[in-house]
């Protein structure tokens, strides 16, 4: 009996016939004598198999160069937070017609409707959330060709700073788009002060946190979106509670902390008159900027003992709050001491950590420009993927005032010795010992373990000051500090710089700083420290020429 064969059979035979063939195919043609054939990259998703496009020596198997396919584009570092969507427009210059794309967040995302292969496009970068630079690579080329279009987005560094016009110091947020050089639009006005105000910015992921003190007596804070655009009105932080002659908020500093979602803003409060306590205080902010709470004493003095407190900083280190701040032991009885006081909090009382033995001397108390007196420590934070580092200054004091030596030094981990990882003598042949100062003001950014460490050096004598701004590579290893490199003088075009603060991008490191009379200037240093690129952005206060930077914050 003749049996006939159904059509799926009839298609299974068919199917593997063709396979043999096309096996068969490319075995003849790579190894019967084709000394220029070309490897095969077959796409084992292709539902072509069998179907080969020649290019002249070898065909390439592959569903994106024969059928019509979607065309794709990469988003990496999208921050969509002001709830303005990026579009895209997608043109078929062949036939003219468009498609358009909004998008909310990063990955991979496709147009909606495909396209044959071989089709030439084009990919136009429309609006999206401000605050931020977008670059789009792979902007046009033939469907089924090329790989997937690209955008690369960064957000915009934020610089807040304190800068003296004349003798008044005036406050002013900067948008600086370090991928073009350029300052983006008018700077947000803060205020002028009678006195010199303490500032700090802190980045939350999604918003930022800028606060500073008002005539000595206040803080006060202001939430901005990414776009650098005030959120709500300004927020009160703390006030005095001393009433003593002299009395005020003499530092600050701030951070957020990730994983409870909140700020924290530690100050010194100086209570002036020796009747009144000074204090070393802590406060709690939601995200909204409501307090949590009322401020938290972390420490008090009695101003009757001459006790003080100066430079502060603050972090998140993963389970409890870390600050460091300065305490002047200025007790007529004994030799006045100073020290870098650590303590650790959440809630509710704060835990004493270590104190940190920096030098005999006067000291400084906090917010006085240029430091009178060379006792400061200005301790500064770092947190690595793996470790917590505190730089601070260290300065052994004269009799008089004057500095016999000053070291920056490190602490790892809260735990074990410091260690002086620099010392510098008579920088560009200036001599504090007898009748001035000398002191570093470290400024540290990290990429994971990558540490890039700035710092003003200040050094001055009787008829010279030097006031210059460096950076060398930081071992998070080994806790050494490499080469470093001036970027005063013929960098920056002066001899007197400070006020530098050094923050981090995905892949880069960016720095403030500024000149006398001269603005701010941003640049950033390569990881070695060397010269990477100098921005010759030069940002004046607005309808004032700026006479001297006094601090800046970076973000």
């Amino acid at each position: 009996m003749q049996k006939f064969l159904k059509d799926e059979e009839v298609q299974d035979i068919l199917l593997k016939a063709a396979l043999f063939v096309t096996v068969l195919l490319l075995i003849v043609l790579l190894f019967t004598g084709c000394n220029n054939a070309k490897a095969v990259s077959i796409d084992a998703s292709s539902s072509a198999i069998g179907a080969i496009a020649f290019d002249g020596n070898l065909g390439v198997f592959g569903s994106n160069t024969s059928g019509p396919s979607l065309v794709r584009v990469n988003v990496i570092g999208y921050l969509n937070k002001s709830g303005k969507e990026m579009n895209l427009t997608l043109t078929n210059t062949d036939t003219s017609e468009t498609q358009t794309l909004q998008i909310s967040d990063n990955g991979t995302f496709s147009f909606p409707d495909t396209l044959d292969a071989g089709t030439n496009f084009t990919i136009d970068l429309g609006t999206y959330t401000g605050g931020q630079n977008c670059t789009l690579t792979g902007d046009s080329g033939k469907v089924g060709f090329v790989a997937a279009s690209k955008i690369d987005c960064e957000r915009n560094l934020a610089v807040f700073g304190t800068w003296f016009s004349g003798s008044v110091p005036v406050m002013n947020l900067f948008q600086v788009n370090q991928k073009t050089s350029t300052v983006v639009g008018a700077p947000m006005f803060f205020s002028t002060s009678a006195g010199i105000p303490m500032l700090d910015l802190v980045w939350s992921g999604s918003k930022y946190l800028a606060v500073w003190t008002t005539t000595g007596s206040t803080i006060k804070a202001r939430l901005l979106d990414i776009e650098q655009t005030a959120i709500g009105s300004d927020i009160t932080v703390a006030g005095l509670i001393s009433t003593g002659s002299g009395a005020k908020i003499s530092t600050l500093s701030s951070a957020y902390n990730k994983d409870l979602d909140e700020f924290v803003v530690v100050f010194v409060e100086f209570g002036g008159s020796t009747s009144f306590a000074n204090l070393v205080r802590y406060v709690r902010l939601h995200p909204d900027g409501t307090l949590i709470g009322t401020p938290t004493t972390i420490k008090s003095i009695d101003g009757t003992i001459g006790t003080t407190f100066g430079y502060s900083d603050v972090i998140w280190d993963g389970s409890k709050y870390v600050t460091a701040f300065e305490e002047h032991d200025n007790n007529t009885d004994d030799l006045p001491n100073n020290y870098v006081t650590v303590f650790r909090f959440t809630t509710g009382a704060a835990t004493p950590v270590n104190q940190l033995f920096l030098s005999s001397g006067t000291g400084s108390v906090g917010a006085i420009f240029p430091v009178t007196s060379a006792g400061a420590a200005y301790p500064k934070f770092v947190k690595t993927s793996s470790d917590l580092w505190l730089f601070y200054n260290r300065s052994n004091m004269g009799n008089v005032d004057n500095t016999i030596d000053s070291s920056l030094m490190e602490w790892r981990n809260l735990s074990g010795v410091p260690a002086q990882i620099r010392r510098d003598t008579i920088p560009n042949g200036c001599n504090p010992n007898g009748t001035g100062f000398q002191t570093y003001v470290p400024s540290p950014g990290n990429i994971g373990s990558k540490v890039l460490l700035g710092y003003d050096l200040r050094c001055t004598q009787s008829g010279s000051s030097f006031f210059d701004v460096y950076h060398g590579p930081f071992n998070s290893t080994s806790g050494a500090l490499g080469t470093v490199t001036n970027y005063s003088g013929s960098t920056l075009g002066m001899n007197f710089t400070m006020g530098s603060s050094t923050t981090c991008r995905t892949s880069r490191c960016y720095t403030s700083a500024g000149a006398l009379g001269d603005g701010v200037y941003i640049f950033d240093p390569n990881f070695d420290g060397s010269t990477h690129t100098f921005y010759p952005i030069k940002i004046s206060s607005p309808g004032n020429s700026v006479d001297f930077p006094a601090q800046t914050s970076i973000q």
